[in-house]
């Protein structure tokens, strides 16, 4: 009877507890003022808004996963997601409460720009504005690519050093951001020339091979024998049809000849590359 008893005790202590802590009914939302987007670096005051009349909450406000304060309000100018956690001791294990995140709304905008690729290794580019991609704001909206002072708005910026430069966007409400531009040029090894020909028709190695010279077809070939006489001139030289040891029409002996590959370059700095071949048959 007496376990019995103790039986009956615990249950209807229980049951106190279940409907205690089912009618513990606490929640925590946000209020933002003002609301939607907002210039950057405009403060936006964040407030708790709890549920349930929880006595004494505590807060803990997260943005990005970074605790960034604590008490009933928050003002924040940083871009990001924003959590509220609430702590109230009048319900059951957990006691912690938080809100769906909410985004800090920060007009911003993006360049979508593409570089104008005419050859290896500029030094010099095109570089054309395709989109201005807007978040929040209002238009119309105006743009500058800062470089030496600025060059204004434009779709074409002709011959700009290449690296990365600022764009400054402003729009008709006045709110700013700078985003950048980034040039992406052709980067290409530099003409090799072999140093050895085996002419002697095997199919390999039969005609002078100057490495990667299709990526420098604006090119100019001299070779000169060892007593200063040129044999060989091309301008626009290719492997496909490469020199063959021969002038005039016959084939010149074994020995050592030189050439002089000189390079043009509309957006570079031309070159010129000197050097000795040698011919074995």
């Amino acid at each position: 009877m007496k376990k019995r008893a103790v039986f009956i005790v615990i249950f209807l202590l229980l049951l106190i507890n279940i409907n205690t802590y089912a009618q513990c009914n606490l929640g925590v939302g946000i209020d933002r003022n003002p609301n939607g987007f907002v210039c950057r670096d405009v403060p936006v005051t964040y407030t708790a808004q709890p549920t349930g009349n929880p006595p004494n909450p505590q807060y803990v406000w997260v943005i990005d996963g970074d605790t960034v304060g604590t008490g009933a309000t928050l003002t924040n100018t940083t871009p990001g997601e924003i959590t509220i956690y609430m702590t109230s001791s009048s319900c059951a294990v957990p006691d912690t409460f938080y809100t769906n995140s909410v985004f800090h709304q920060a007009v911003f905008y993006e360049i979508v720009s593409e570089t104008i690729v005419e050859e290896c290794n500029q030094t010099v580019a095109d570089v054309r504005i395709i989109e201005v991609i807007r978040y929040g704001g209002d238009t119309p909206l105006s743009y500058n690519l800062l470089h030496n002072g600025g060059l204004g708005e434009q779709e074409l910026y002709e011959d700009l050093p290449v690296g990365n430069y600022p764009v400054y966007i402003e729009d008709d409400q006045g709110c700013s951001d700078t985003t950048w531009v980034t040039m992406e040029v052709e980067v290409c090894d530099p003409p090799t020339p072999f140093e050895a020909i085996t002419p002697n028709g095997d199919g390999y190695n039969d005609t002078w091979i100057i490495a990667n010279i299709d990526k420098y077809p604006n090119n100019e070939v001299f070779i000169f024998d060892r007593w200063g006489q040129r044999v060989y001139h091309e301008k626009g030289y290719t492997n496909a049809e490469g020199w063959e040891v021969n002038y005039m029409g016959v084939g010149l002996p074994v020995s050592t000849y030189y050439y002089v590959l000189k390079v043009t370059l509309e957006k570079g700095e031309d070159f010129v590359l000197k050097g000795a071949v040698s011919v074995f048959r």
